[in-house]
C-alpha cells in the first residue's frame, strides 16, 4: 500500500527552492548512513551519535536527526509528503523564510523532546523528519484549508491518483494518530511524536497568520471563517480593521453586474457590514433584486445559448490564430507595479492549465491593486470561458466589462456575453438592450456576431413586456 501526495493547485509566487535542498540533503544522508548500514559497508554504531538519543542532551543532535532515515520507504513517504507541503508553504513565503520555518520545527522540537525525556531517564532513541511534515501539514492546512493535493495511491492492484483538499488529509492523518495511540499501551510512540509535531505546526502557522508574517490573500482558515474574526486571539485588531475596510469598499458581484448600463458601470460600494457576516450585504442586494424585477419569463432556452456560446467560445481561443498570436499588451502603470509579473504569470499559467481557483485568486489580487489593465483580452477571455465552463456566471462580468472597455477586436463578443448574462441570470432585459445597443451593426461586422446580436434583442424585447 502506497499513498503519496505529488503536486498541488495552490499558487505557486516562489520556487519550491529551499524545499527542494531539504529533499536531496535528506536523500544523501540516507544513502551515506542508513543505505551503508543495510549493505554492510558501516556498523549501525557507527551512526548512532546521528540520532536524537534520549540517555543524553546533545543539541548537536537537534539537527542530525533530521536527516536520518530508518529505510528507503520511510525515507520515500517523508520526502513526498515533504515536498507536496513544501511547495504549499514556500510558494507563499519563500525559501528563506521556509529554511527557518523548517530548522525552527525541527530543531525546537528536538530539544523539547530530548531535554524532558532525559531527565525521565528514557533510554531509546528517535530518527526521521516525520514530525516536521506532521508540522508543516498542519501550517498547510491552515494558510490553505481548500486548496487540493494530487495525490498517488496504489493499494493491491488498485493505482490512480486522486485529488483531495489539504484540510482532509490534515484530519485524515492526525485523527489517524490519535486512533493508534489509543489502542496501544501508553509509551513513548512515533504516533505521540507525530501530534507533538502537529502541535507545533498549529502554534506557528496561527502565530504567523495572526503577526501577519505570511499573505494568503484571505484564503487562509481565518479569514474563510468569520466567526474567528471576533475573537483577539485569532485576528488582530489591525486585521479585523483591513477586513471590514476590504467588506465596506467591495463591490457585490450582483450589484455590479445591475450598475450596468451598456457596460458602463457606476461604482455602487455595498454597505459596511459587521466583520462576522460579510456576505449579509450581498445577500439583502439580491433580495432586492428579485423584488423589483419584473414578472420572469422562461429562459431555458437563453440559458442553453449562454452555454453553447461559452463552448464555442473555448473552441475559437484554441483554434483562431489571430486570438491565439496576441501578445500580453501590458500598459506601463501595471507593468510598472512589483507585484504585476509574478500575479499575471500565475493567472496564465492557470489558464493554460485550467485551474480556475488559482485564476479567480490571481484575477482577484490584481483587481484588488487595480492592475487588471495589464491583462491581454486573451487572457482575460479565456478566463471567462473557465467560469463559462463551472457557470459562475456572475463572477464572468468583472472581466467582460474590462474587455468591453478597452474597445478592442473583442469587445462586440464581450458585450454579446453581458447580455446574455443580463437576460438570462439577472432577468435585466433593459440593461441588456443598452449593453446591446453598444454593438455596431455595419456591414462590416461579422455577420454570425450580428445574428447572436438580433436574437438577444428578440429575447430582452419578450423578457420584458
Amino acid at each position: 500500500m502506497l499513498f503519496v501526495p505529488y503536486s498541488t493547485d495552490a499558487p505557486i509566487y516562489h520556487l519550491p527552492i529551499a524545499t527542494g535542498v531539504v529533499v536531496v540533503a535528506n536523500i544523501a544522508a540516507y544513502f551515506a548512513t542508513s543505505f551503508q548500514v543495510l549493505i554492510g559497508n558501516l556498523e549501525p554504531e557507527s551512526i548512532e551519535w546521528l540520532m536524537l538519543q534520549f540517555n543524553q542532551i546533545n543539541p548537536l543532535q537537534w539537527i542530525t536527526n533530521l536527516f536520518i532515515h530508518a529505510g528507503f520507504e520511510h525515507l520515500l513517504v517523508n520526502m513526498f509528503f515533504l515536498f507536496a507541503f513544501g511547495l504549499v508553504i514556500e510558494g507563499k513565503i519563500g525559501g528563506f523564510k521556509f529554511a527557518a520555518l523548517y530548522l525552527l520545527l525541527g530543531v525546537v522540537g528536538s530539544a523539547m523532546i530530548q531535554v524532558p525525556l532525559f531527565f525521565l531517564g528514557a533510554g531509546n532513541g528517535v530518527v526521521g523528519t516525520t514530525s516536521i511534515i506532521f508540522g508543516l501539514m498542519v501550517i498547510a492546512a491552515l494558510w490553505a484549508p481548500a486548496n487540493e493535493l494530487d495525490c498517488f495511491y496504489w493499494i493491491f492492484r488498485l493505482a490512480g491518483s486522486v485529488e483531495i483538499r489539504i484540510v482532509v488529509i490534515c484530519v485524515t492523518f492526525v485523527f489517524l494518530q490519535l486512533v493508534l495511540i489509543m489502542f496501544r499501551p501508553f509509551s513513548l510512540t512515533a504516533e505521540m511524536l507525530h501530534l507533538f509535531g502537529a502541535l507545533m505546526g498549529l502554534a506557528i502557522g496561527f502565530l504567523m497568520l495572526r503577526q501577519d508574517w505570511v499573505d494568503c490573500e484571505g484564503w487562509d482558515i481565518v479569514s474563510r471563517n468569520t466567526f474567528l474574526h471576533d475573537y483577539t486571539f485569532f485576528m488582530s485588531d489591525k486585521q479585523r480593521r483591513r477586513v471590514t475596510q476590504k467588506v465596506a469598499t467591495h463591490h457585490d458581484p450582483v450589484a455590479a453586474a445591475l450598475a450596468l448600463v451598456g457596460t458602463k458601470p457606476t461604482a455602487t460600494p455595498v454597505a459596511a457590514s459587521s466583520p462576522s457576516s460579510p456576505r449579509s450585504s450581498v445577500a439583502t442586494t439580491a433580495t432586492q433584486v428579485r423584488s423589483t424585477d419584473p414578472p420572469s419569463v422562461p429562459t431555458e432556452s437563453i440559458s442553453t445559448k449562454l452555454a453553447s456560446t461559452t463552448a464555442a467560445l473555448r473552441q475559437r481561443l484554441k483554434g483562431e490564430k489571430g486570438v491565439a498570436a496576441e501578445t500580453e499588451k501590458v500598459e506601463p502603470q501595471a507593468n510598472d507595479h512589483p507585484e504585476f509579473n509574478r500575479l499575471s504569470f500565475s493567472m496564465r499559467q492557470a489558464v493554460e492549465t485550467g485551474n480556475l481557483a488559482m485564476c479567480e485568486q490571481s484575477f482577484s489580487r490584481l483587481d484588488q491593486l487595480q492592475l487588471t489593465s495589464g491583462l491581454s483580452e486573451r487572457t482575460l477571455f479565456r478566463y471567462v470561458a473557465l467560469l463559462g465552463k463551472q457557470k459562475k456566471w456572475l463572477e464572468a462580468v468583472r472581466p467582460l466589462h474590462l474587455i468591453s472597455d478597452r474597445q478592442g477586436v473583442l469587445a462586440d463578443e464581450a458585450r454579446i456575453r453581458i447580455a446574455q448574462i443580463q437576460i438570462s441570470v439577472l432577468h435585466k432585459p433593459k440593461l441588456a438592450l443598452e449593453t446591446l445597443s453598444m454593438i455596431s451593426a455595419a456591414e462590416d461586422q461579422k455577420p454570425e456576431l450580428l445574428a447572436k446580436r438580433q436574437q438577444l434583442i428578440l429575447a430582452a424585447q419578450k423578457a420584458s413586456q
